[in-house]
């Protein structure tokens, strides 16, 4: 017994050699920035949670990263937004964003605003006047600010949270607090980007350490951005909170994060945000604040989540932080839901869901792919929104791909990972290019299309194209180059040819910069008897020789069509009743070109390689001579393959 304790004994610790220590404290994540470490905050802030009201202030220390000096100092008041009909975000939303709308207008509720109540730096007050609308206040600062040169700005704030239903806001006992802190713009070579709050765009800001107390209703449980730094209590015992002196029933909050752009946080008076459920996989912590009802899909998002954590490690580069907040808003809060901040998102789930489609697991993969495609690759939602959305689409395709095969399957009836950016690209493919700015697209279903739906089949095409080793290796040069910076397309084209050692000029034009759709057809097919006879000259009267079946008897002829604008070669196989088979490779430079054979077509498929992943329509670029027959057992699969991913959505099996 004692030989076996000892076996166990030295098990253990060699797992804990093998583990090694934590190398992080919640006051302090890396030994050294990850980041420029460009826009840093302190902010102090006391929560109203019965009249939804914050009261704030900041210090922002910025350091000019330009190539000139600036005067000015662009501030974002995210939640003016909701101030009233006149904002842009609600002009051009028309109080409606991603399947939420606004409710009752007429009361004052529903609104909200963010209202700056001083600004200070240097000992004076600065003044200031609005951008676009209210989202943007423009600072004067008492000097001009050098490149390479810190000021220190000091901001007082108070805000009214709206009621929900574009990420930010509150409903019934639930309150999301994203967008709520006024957040210095971006300052690129000589000139500021930061952009009003539009419906059709997201964030654009700079990494810093963000230190943040919250003073809460001590009923709250609190989800946030970051680690909590442990206080000790009266007697003395570490709590994640400690009674605020100055307000009896609130507990302050002091939290932290480093190298990251942005900070959020929600609260609820709810026991499992008391207590949430957390699980330690592959060195994060990763905390799970689930509804009640919904506390079956618990085990279901967990998978997701740590698949898409394992997959985003072998493919880019490990996830960089301690901690990941995975909160499953209520249902009453659905415009906070899909959402996504540095190491906290919004995930959400139901109890009984008999039309979903991997619901949990779709919306929780892609939330998490942003930790690196907006979070860690920190391009400009505003103008390249594809390099946010779009990437972070393409990750989760491929997640559900490697975890689950299919978003609903069965041996005969399968729906692609990818089947929703398919349809909706289809659905409205020739608006915009990839280029356009989020906020200047056609309508929201072209900002849609852009932003997820077409990007995510042109980086498919583009692994078509390389292959997949190639592919996988520009994906994984691209996310570690550019982490913790600013990336553009130009980077991922430059880094993509670099890698791949091919000119991508023409799919540049083709697919990034072009509206222009790839779809090429099989017009029809014909088979034609092969027949001499007729008048015959001769030295004398012509003769009348009956027709006759003549070599080589029948023949056949196949018409293809480009119904597109795209012009690539495509390839042609066909398969001849004689059973002859040819590939054909068409230029497509044409609208059309009818190919002719010694022996009828039985059975011809366009890109039978699958060289296009982006071609329209595959029923139309093929054809048989005998269609397939489909008998009982077919449908029945197909049948019970749909019931099965019924049953799926209603939490069952």
């Amino acid at each position: 017994m004692t030989r076996r304790w000892t076996v166990l004994l030295v098990m253990f610790a060699t797992l804990g050699l093998v583990a090694g220590p934590r190398t992080w404290t919640p006051e302090k994540w890396f030994d050294k920035a990850k980041s420029p470490r460009i826009a840093n905050y302190r902010i102090e802030a006391t929560l109203d949670f019965e009249h939804k009201t914050l009261e704030g202030r900041e210090t922002i220390s910025w350091r000019n990263a330009g190539t000139a000096p600036t005067q000015e100092l662009p501030l974002h008041l995210y939640l003016n937004a909701f101030k009233g009909p006149q904002s842009r975000f609600v002009q051009e939303s028309g109080g409606r964003l991603r399947m939420d709308r606004q409710d009752r207008p007429a009361d004052p509720q529903s609104w909200g605003y963010c209202r700056l109540t001083s600004a200070r730096a240097e000992g004076r007050d600065l003044e200031g006047h609005d951008g676009e609308d209210e989202t943007v206040r423009w600072l004067k600062l008492p000097r001009a600010v050098p490149p390479g040169e810190t000021i220190q700005v000091e901001v007082t704030w108070e805000n009214r949270y709206p009621r929900v239903f574009a990420r930010s806001g509150w409903a019934d006992d639930f309150l999301m607090s994203g967008q709520w802190f006024p957040k210095v713009g971006v300052y690129q070579g000589d000139h500021w980007n930061c952009h009003a709050y539009h419906a059709n765009t997201e964030f654009f800001s700079d990494f810093g350490t963000y230190d943040v107390t919250l003073s809460l209703p001590n009923a709250l449980g609190l989800a946030h951005t970051g680690t909590a730094i442990p206080q000790v209590d009266p007697n003395g015992v570490e709590r994640d909170a400690a009674q605020d002196p100055k307000r009896p029933l609130n507990f302050l909050w002091r939290l932290h994060a480093e190298d990251v752009h942005d900070f959020a946080w929600a609260v609820r008076p709810s026991a499992s945000w008391q207590k949430p459920a957390m699980y330690e996989y592959r060195g994060v912590q990763v905390f799970y604040y689930i509804n009640g009802p919904n506390r079956g899909n618990l085990q279901r998002q967990r998978r997701a989540v740590e698949s898409a954590l394992r997959w985003s490690e072998e493919w880019y580069f490990k996830y960089p932080y301690p901690t990941l907040t995975v909160i499953d808003p209520p249902d009453e809060a659905r415009g906070a839901d899909g959402m996504e901040y540095p190491t906290l998102i919004t995930a959400s789930s139901v109890a009984f869901d008999p039309l979903g489609v991997r619901a949990p697991e779709l919306v929780a993969m892609h939330e998490f792919g942003h930790q690196y495609f907006y979070g860690l690759l920190a391009s400009n939602e505003f103008e390249e929104p594809w390099l946010d959305e779009g990437f972070t689409s393409w990750f989760t395709h491929k997640a559900l791909e490697r975890s689950y095969h299919t978003l609903l399957g069965g041996r005969r009836f399968q729906v692609g990972t990818d089947f929703g950016e398919w349809a909706g690209y289809w659905f409205l493919p020739t608006a915009d290019p990839l280029t356009r700015f989020g906020f200047k697209t056609l309508s929201m279903e072209s900002y849609f299309v852009t932003a997820y739906a077409k990007p995510t089949l042109v980086l498919n095409q583009l692994e078509a194209m390389l292959g997949r080793p190639v592919m996988e290796q520009v994906l994984r040069a691209y996310a570690q180059e550019m982490a913790f910076r600013h990336p553009t397309r130009q980077d991922f084209r430059r880094i993509a040819e670099r890698v791949s050692g091919r000119d991508l000029g023409a799919f540049w034009r083709d697919f990034v910069e072009g509206t222009e759709v790839l779809d090429y057809a099989i017009r029809g097919v014909k088979t034609r008897e092969v027949t001499q006879g007729g008048w015959l000259f001769s030295d004398k009267a012509p003769v009348f020789a009956s027709p006759q079946p003549a070599a080589p008897g029948r023949v056949g002829s196949i018409t293809l069509e480009r119904r597109g604008g795209l012009r690539v070669p495509i390839t042609l196989w066909v398969r001849l009743e004689n059973r002859e088979e040819q590939r054909l490779v068409w230029d497509g430079q044409d609208r059309w070109i009818t190919y002719e054979f010694d022996s009828p077509v039985a059975a011809a498929v366009l890109d039978p390689d699958g060289n296009y992943p982006m071609l329209k329509d595959r029923l139309h670029a093929s054809y048989t001579l005998k269609p397939v027959r489909r008998g009982f057992h077919y449908w029945a699969q197909m049948a019970w393959g749909a019931v099965a991913g019924w049953l799926q959505g209603c939490g069952i099996g």
